[in-house]
C-alpha cells in the first residue's frame, strides 16, 4: 500500500510541474503579462577577476610574435600580394562539451588562435583550458548561454573589449530529447528549438554584426542527419536543426557578398567522446572533424562552401536512419 501510494503521489507531482511549465497569460487591460515556471538554469557569472584575467593573458599572447602563416594560393602570372606580418587569429566556440568542442578548441589553440570557449558551466570548461595552456596554446573560458538574447549579447561584450573581433566563430550547441510526436510536451519541443535554432541565431547574428566592420570573418552553424532528414522519434531535434539549416543558407546569401563566409556543416555521425558504441558501430573522431572546420575557415574566397557533410568512412550514407 505504501508503495502504491508513493507511486500516485509521484505521478500527481510529474503532472503538476509539467502544468505549471505551460505558457499562461495574465491579462493586465491592453498589455498581457506571459509566464511558465521552468528550472532555473545556472549559468557562471562573468566577474571582474574572470574578466580581467583573460584580457590579461590575452595581452600576453598578443606580444608573442605570429608563426609564419602559409602563403594563399594565386594564380599563375598573378602580382604578388605585399610582405605582411602573419595575423594573429581569435576563434570563439559556443556550446562546447565533450568530444567536438573540446577536440575543436584544442586543434584550434594548436593552429595558433586565441581560443574563447563558452558554456553555461565556465568553471567546467576551466580545465579545459588550463589543458590547452599546458600544450602551449592560448584560451579563455566564458559562461554563457545561449538561447538567451541578454547572456549572448554580453558574451560578445567581453570578447569584444578583452580579446577583440572574432575570425572564427563556431555554433557547437545541440540538445536532442527523443520522443514520438504524440507524446511530446511543448517544453521539451521549446527546449529543443531554443537550443538548435534559436541559440544559432543569437549567436551568428551577434557575430555577423562585429565581423560587419571588418568585412571579414567565419561563422560555422553545426548540423547533424536531422538537419536534413526527419526521422521518427527525433522531432525536438530535426525541427530546430532544419532551422538552423535554413538559417545558415540565408546568412550566407546576405554575408557572403560583404566578405564573411557562412558554412553549415553536417555531421552525420555518432561523434566518439572517449569510448565506443554499445554496438559496435562506426564513429567519427572529433580530431578529424576539427580538421574540416580549419578547411572551411581557410578556405580562398574564390571557392567557398556553404554546407559540407562528414561522416564516417566505413558507413553507409544515412545507414542509421
Amino acid at each position: 500500500m505504501r508503495k502504491a501510494a508513493h507511486n500516485c503521489e509521484g505521478k500527481m507531482l510529474r503532472y503538476l510541474w509539467k502544468s505549471l511549465k505551460r505558457w499562461r497569460a495574465i491579462e493586465l487591460g491592453p498589455i498581457a503579462q506571459v509566464f511558465r515556471l521552468d528550472r532555473s538554469t545556472p549559468v557562471t557569472r562573468n566577474g571582474g577577476r574572470r574578466v580581467r584575467q583573460a584580457g590579461a593573458r590575452h595581452r600576453r599572447w598578443l606580444a608573442i610574435p605570429a608563426a609564419p602563416a602559409s602563403q594563399p594560393y594565386a594564380p599563375t602570372g598573378a602580382v604578388p600580394a605585399p610582405s605582411q606580418p602573419p595575423a594573429k587569429e581569435l576563434a570563439l566556440i559556443v556550446g562546447v562539451g565533450p568530444g567536438y568542442g573540446y577536440a575543436l578548441a584544442r586543434r584550434l589553440a594548436r593552429e595558433g588562435m586565441a581560443v574563447v570557449v563558452a558554456a553555461r558551466n565556465a568553471v567546467r570548461l576551466d580545465t579545459l583550458v588550463a589543458q590547452i595552456e599546458s600544450e602551449g596554446g592560448t584560451a579563455f573560458a566564458y559562461g554563457c548561454d545561449a538561447t538567451n538574447e541578454a547572456s549572448v549579447t554580453g558574451l560578445f561584450s567581453h570578447v569584444a573589449a578583452q580579446h577583440g573581433v572574432p575570425d572564427l566563430v563556431v555554433y557547437a550547441l545541440q540538445s536532442f530529447g527523443p520522443g514520438l510526436t504524440i507524446d511530446v510536451e511543448v517544453p521539451a519541443f521549446e527546449e529543443g528549438w531554443r537550443k538548435n535554432c534559436l541559440g544559432s541565431f543569437l549567436v551568428a547574428r551577434a557575430a555577423a554584426r562585429a565581423m560587419l566592420l571588418r568585412e571579414r570573418g567565419t561563422i560555422i552553424l553545426t548540423g547533424s542527419t536531422s538537419s536534413l532528414l526527419g526521422r521518427a522519434g527525433h522531432l525536438n531535434l530535426a525541427v530546430g536543426k532544419f532551422g538552423q539549416r535554413a538559417l545558415a543558407q540565408v546568412l550566407a546569401r546576405e554575408l557572403w557578398s560583404q566578405g564573411i563566409h557562412v558554412a553549415h556543416i553536417v555531421i552525420d555521425a555518432d561523434i566518439h567522446e572517449g569510448q565506443g558504441r554499445e554496438d559496435g558501430g562506426p564513429q567519427s573522431d572529433p580530431e578529424h572533424i576539427s580538421e574540416t572546420i580549419i578547411a572551411l575557415h581557410r578556405q580562398p574566397r574564390s571557392a567557398w562552401s556553404s554546407e559540407l557533410d562528414v561522416r564516417p568512412w566505413n558507413e553507409q550514407f544515412w545507414e542509421h536512419c
